[in-house]
């Protein structure tokens, strides 16, 4: 599949007070000197992948996670393949449910994998264990100790995000408990871990601590670093400590919302995204009231056949030349991936990158490639051309 990028250059008419416009975004278009082309090639199949992830550049491997419960370690050109982790046993797999995020992180010259999973009874269960100088992990069936349980009021808007920082904390995104609308209003309240973006230090013991820097310290939960999100799925920190936020909208909006660092702290520290009062810019929960919503810096409408954003990754020169600083992400019902650029405070360009990809799960990227995964099994590298 190749795609030549025409950019479109969209201007967001939106408010940055606490009562965001429910005007929707207009749209002109100016020239652009750079023209890039896009194609994508398979390089793998694994059932249901949904999360991709390096521990380092320097490794001549990344892991590809499947949501059935198993991590397979790939060489970068996806030839050569070996299960180091599977979980299937200990996990509920269906729907939102199953094995949802990896990362990794150093401590101590060691290394430790951090796993994200709905456990048997369907409650999220943050585990982590330690990994091998050869990408092995400790044990290949055991997800490790217990870091952090939350439980689910409902199957559905499980978030499934887990990245570690700039800081080397690590953050995690968790939906909002699940059903439709925020039944519970669980997002805007701080009694609850849903719907929230968290910061912990893990043990590699088993549990955590509250990192310094934390915003909400005196609040019932200390763990909680942003709030008023309804689905992370997935996020990135870009180069500069932004962390980008992909979030899955209701009924009609999707949006991607970029939180800056502030030069002690990487991006979110304290922010509220506005669920579930608003749905992206749009008035939603008329008994959710809140002040000094982030505005997000895009969003799209369900028109096209979309429905779900899938994000989400920020190009480099080395992933995407011509692209660096752009965000990529997918839609699950469309089967795109799109791109965007913004100067800090609106969208000022945007293209689309390639479709018939069947349902999009993610978008992922190493330090060297970019990749789109699909339910169908297929991973793609997403290759950028100067033209």
């Amino acid at each position: 599949m190749k795609r030549t990028a025409l950019l479109l250059c969209a201007l967001f008419l939106a408010g940055c007070g606490s009562t965001p416009t429910t005007t929707a975004p207009t749209t002109t278009t100016q020239s652009v000197n750079t023209t890039v082309v896009y194609s994508t090639a398979v390089i793998g199949n694994i059932q249901s992948p949904v999360d991709l992830v390096e521990r380092v550049p320097s490794d001549s491997w990344f892991y590809v996670v499947s949501q059935a419960g198993t991590i397979q370690q790939w060489s970068r050109d996806g030839r050569t393949k070996r299960t180091v982790l599977d979980v299937s046993e200990t996990i509920s797999f269906g729907g939102e449910r199953g094995l949802l995020g990896l990362a990794f992180r150093n401590v101590d010259n060691e290394w430790q994998a951090i796993l994200n999973r709905t456990n048997r009874d369907g409650h999220t269960e943050i585990t982590i264990t330690t990994v091998n100088d050869d990408g092995s992990f400790a044990s290949t069936t055991s997800p490790g100790k217990v870091v952090l349980r939350i439980e689910q009021p409902y199957q559905n808007h499980n978030g499934g995000a887990v990245l570690v920082g700039p800081d080397n904390m690590v953050y995690i995104g968790m939906g909002d408990g699940g059903s439709a609308d925020d039944p519970e209003r669980l997002a805007q309240d701080m009694s609850s871990l849903l719907g929230k973006i968290l910061r912990i230090n893990p043990s590699v013991a088993g549990g955590y601590s509250i990192p310094e820097g934390n915003p909400f310290t005196s609040s019932p939960h200390p763990e909680i670093w942003s709030l008023g999100v309804r689905n992370p799925w997935r996020m990135t920190f870009d180069p500069h400590g932004t962390l980008w936020v992909a979030d899955v909208g209701q009924n009609e909006w999707e949006e991607v919302t970029a939180l800056p660092g502030d030069g002690n702290y990487p991006g979110g520290r304290g922010a509220n995204l506005g669920w579930s009062a608003f749905e992206g810019t749009h008035a939603f929960n008329s008994d959710v009231t809140i002040t000094n919503p982030v505005i997000p810096l895009f969003e799209y409408d369900h028109s096209k056949g979309r429905c779900s954003i899938s994000g989400a990754a920020v190009g480099n020169n080395t992933t995407t030349p011509g692209r660096a600083g752009w965000f990529f992400y997918g839609d699950y019902c469309a089967g795109t991936v799109s791109a965007i650029l913004t100067d800090g405070s609106t969208t000022i360009g945007q293209e689309e990158v390639a479709s018939d990809l069947g349902n999009v799960m993610a978008v992922r990227a190493t330090q060297k490639t970019m990749y789109v995964l699909s339910a169908n099994g297929k991973v793609r590298e997403i290759v950028v051309t100067r033209s």
